[in-house]
């Protein structure tokens, strides 16, 4: 009996994905583009529409925006599960999961006067280009997952500004990146100017996705799990967003908050072993050059030197010590 089950939600979802895209008017016609045979066509039908995928009455079928199920569901399902929290977050990472193929299907069959708005992009810098085009400016938050960040250490400058730009106008933003990341070269410096931007960041073992809210807009990957993706889509629905924000809730609780510096200086040591100059290293973390040379001269008293050199030296074996 378990096997059958697990069949007939294949079935369910091979044949909704026929039907979105399709769009045939009756149960019969279903039936006949998805060859399928009668009777199993009439059964997934009621499924499906017990769970609100599909819509019509008797053998005629109608096409609910997928948007409007989904929230439907969570919101159904924060009612009855209220007491029973792990299964609505399981509930809401799986209708997430679901989003970016049943958008892809709904959208290819939609021909009403006001479709759901889903922008689509693809390409090797697909991520950025999503939010650089549509992103809320102004105020307003930011959540993002970010599974992979090494595309800002591979950014052309003029869009490493664009970036830090846009992200020091909003209200907050929020960014869940891989523990694993700390380890990667360039990685602790580019956190260090995260922190410069006021950028908050937690550390995830296995980020599930990369996707990212911001205000009503949510952007999801055509495959939901990639790091990197290639193929994005975007959609305005606050309701989605709202369910979205609340899965990213969840993933943000459950993220370790990096450990806080020791000392005022250390974000400045840690840009200028990289080269930087004092100067340059004071502005990017948001001070006055003169407020980062007394920072320097505090770490000189603590660790008993009288150079910059003598500092890296000992400052860095400090921290090899500690780490």
């Amino acid at each position: 009996m378990a096997g059958s089950g697990h069949c007939d939600v294949v079935d369910d979802e091979n044949l909704l994905a026929v039907a979105y895209r399709g769009r045939p008017a009756t149960i019969a016609e279903l039936a006949t583009l998805s060859h399928t045979p009668a009777e199993e066509a009439h059964a997934a039908v009621r499924r499906l529409r017990g769970s609100g995928r599909l819509g019509g009455r008797g053998e005629r079928l109608g096409y609910p925006n997928p948007a409007s199920w989904a929230a439907e569901s969570v919101a159904t399902r924060t009612t009855t599960l209220r007491r029973e929290t792990r299964d609505l977050l399981d509930e809401i990472e799986r209708i997430t999961t679901e989003l970016p193929r049943l958008i892809a299907h709904w959208s290819v069959g939609e021909a009403s006067s006001q479709p759901m708005p889903v922008v689509t992009r693809h390409g090797p810098r697909a991520a950025e280009d999503l939010w650089y085009e549509i992103g809320s400016r102004g105020s307003g938050v930011l959540d993002a997952v970010l599974p992979d960040i090494s595309r800002f250490l591979t950014s052309s400058d003029d869009r490493i500004a664009r970036a830090s730009g846009m992200m020091r106008s909003k209200d907050a933003v929020r960014l869940i990146i891989p523990t694993a990341t700390v380890e990667e070269p360039g990685v602790p410096e580019l956190l260090v100017a995260f922190l410069a931007a006021g950028i908050e960041y937690r550390f995830l073992d296995e980020p599930p996705s990369w996707f990212w809210v911001d205000g009503d807009q949510l952007a999801l990957p055509f495959e939901w799990g990639e790091g990197r993706p290639t193929s994005v889509m975007s959609v305005r629905n606050p309701a989605l967003a709202g369910m979205v924000s609340a899965y990213f809730a969840t993933l943000w609780r459950a993220a370790s908050p990096p450990s806080p510096a020791a000392n005022a200086w250390t974000p400045l040591l840690t840009l200028m072993r990289t080269g930087i100059t004092l100067e340059t290293a004071s502005r990017m973390i948001g001070v006055n050059p003169r407020t980062g040379r007394r920072r320097v001269a505090q770490a000189m008293r603590h660790y008993g030197v009288s150079t910059l050199f003598a500092l890296g030296v000992a400052w860095a074996a400090d921290a090899d010590s500690r780490g």
